[in-house]
C-alpha cells in the first residue's frame, strides 16, 4: 500500500505552464524539479516533526516512550518511511508519496495492530503543500520560463 498526494498545477500555474509548454515543448523537467523540491520539504517535515501547516506532530504515547526511550524521533525510529519518500511525473501532475505499508496510517491516523492488541495511531501528516512549497513551486516555474533552471 502507498500513500501519495497529486499536485495538479493547472489551477494555480496554468497560464505559466502553458507558456512554458509553448516555449519548450514540455513541462516534464519543470514538474520533475517541483517533485524534487516537494521531496525535500517532506523530508524537512520529518526532521522538524511537523505537518505542512507547521503544526507539531502528536507526541509519542507512553507505551512508545517506554519502548523507544525519551526523545526518540517521531516517525524516524527507523528511516524506512523517510527514505521511501519519492515523486513521479504523470502528464501535468507530479505525485509525491511513500511506499511503505504503514505510510497511510502515519499520514491519516487510525487503528492498527492485531486483534486483541490494537492501538490508535494519531495522524501525523507529512505529505502536503505548505505556503512555502507554493512559493517555491512558483519560483521553479518562473525559473523554467526564464530558461535558468
Amino acid at each position: 500500500m502507498t500513500v501519495q498526494i497529486g499536485v495538479d498545477l493547472r489551477n494555480t500555474f496554468g497560464p505559466e505552464l502553458r507558456r512554458l509548454m509553448l516555449k519548450t515543448g514540455s513541462i516534464t523537467e519543470c514538474l520533475d524539479d517541483i517533485g524534487m523540491s516537494l521531496e525535500t520539504s517532506t523530508h524537512r517535515r520529518f526532521e522538524d516533526e511537523q505537518d505542512p501547516e507547521g503544526n507539531a506532530w502528536k507526541e509519542h504515547s507512553d507505551a512508545t516512550i517506554a519502548k523507544r526511550g525519551e526523545g526518540a524521533p517521531i516517525l524516524r525510529d527507523e528511516v524506512d518511511l523517510y527514505d521511501s519518500i519519492s515523486h513521479k511525473v504523470q502528464g501535468a501532475k507530479v505525485f509525491v508519496g511513500a511506499n511503505r505499508t504503514y505510510a497511510r496510517i502515519q499520514q491519516l491516523g487510525g487503528e492498527a495492530g492485531r486483534i486483541g492488541a490494537r492501538v490508535t495511531i494519531p495522524a501525523r501528516p507529512y505529505l502536503g503543500i505548505s505556503a512555502d512549497d507554493e512559493r517555491e513551486i512558483g519560483a521553479i516555474v518562473q525559473d523554467h520560463l526564464r530558461g535558468s533552471a
